[in-house]
């Protein structure tokens, strides 16, 4: 079996690697152009990118994948099945227009959560599950037909890139089972996706993972759930940015105190929200390194009545 594969985090090279461990050949790989990044400003690869050079796989480093060079290299290969994971760019009806096969993984429950990061919207909106879909892409952005759904529990204090990896990693039993199938010629199942059911998983903004003391404490643990280890949350202490990477909802905490108020420091620091309290277990300071929240509370002697706006 043979796949034309697409991708640039390391969630895609986890899929990668694992195909590939498999048995299934890869040809061609495609991801972004290297970035420049650093004080020398030296280009710096893709995650799938630096993987594909490793396992010594064919590679075009290209932003557009639409250009004709690009499609040139695919039709070279004779292969009718793409996979694409995590790559962030659209494909258009000149590449798409190749493959039998153009799949995509989608880390939701589709038609739930189209869009760029429904991850962290699960997460945010409180969801207790989610899972991996298989669909082949089509002209709209995530509305193509289901081949494959695999739903996948939430774990309890899971964070959103930790959630991710998983996702990625169980997508692995699904996406060879396609393969396989296709391999063998087997009818591949297609279920029309049901619009009347669809949401919208748009990308974070800035503005977003600033943390309103005033929501519930249920609303912003799962904004903290949902947006680490990135981008982020964030408030302001003692007039620098804080982020905050983990917390825990505290709805037994009934103390009076206004929205943002430390109520104690005995364990980690418990704040207030405008209903309940979160306890907040991770941080880092501007400038300063990530810390477990009683270092930060030592460091910085911080006792109950602070308030973090």
């Amino acid at each position: 079996m043979k796949v034309v594969f697409f991708g640039s985090s390391h969630l895609s090279a986890i899929v990668l690697d694992s195909l590939v461990s498999a048995g299934i050949e890869v040809p061609l790989v495609i991801t972004k152009a290297p970035k420049k990044k650093g004080r020398g400003k030296s280009e710096s690869p893709t995650s799938l990118g630096k993987a594909a050079r490793d396992m010594s796989l064919n590679l075009i480093e290209e932003d557009n994948p639409n250009s004709i060079f690009v499609e040139e290299k695919i039709r070279e290969t004779n292969v009718d099945t793409f996979l694409l994971a995590s790559y962030g760019a659209i494909l258009k009806e000149n590449i798409l227009g190749i493959a039998r096969y153009p799949l995509n993984i989608h880390p939701s429950v589709l038609p739930k959560y189209r869009g760029a990061s429904p991850v962290a919207r699960a997460l945010m909106n409180g969801e207790k599950k989610t899972g991996i879909t298989i669909f082949l892409m089509g002209k709209e952005v995530d509305t193509g037909d289901i081949v494959r759904i695999k739903e996948v529990p939430i774990l309890p204090f899971e964070v959103r890139t930790e959630l991710e990896e998983r996702l990625f990693k169980e997508a692995f039993e699904p996406v060879l089972s396609v393969l396989m199938d296709i391999d063998e010629g087997k009818d591949i199942q297609r279920l029309s996706q049901d619009n009347s059911k669809a949401s919208y998983a748009p990308k974070i903004e800035r503005e977003e993972c600033k943390i309103d003391w005033v929501e519930p404490s249920s609303r912003v643990e799962g904004k903290i759930r949902g947006l680490s280890y990135h981008p982020g949350t964030f408030c302001t202490f003692r007039g620098k940015e804080l982020k905050i990477f983990r917390a825990v909802r505290r709805a037994d905490v009934h103390d009076m105190g206004r929205p943002g108020e430390v109520l104690n420091t005995k364990e980690n620091m418990t704040v207030k929200c405008g209903e309940g309290a979160v306890e907040i277990r991770e941080v880092q300071l501007q400038s300063r390194n990530k810390m477990d929240a009683k270092s930060f509370i030592n460091g910085y002697h911080i006792k109950a009545g602070e308030i973090l706006e």
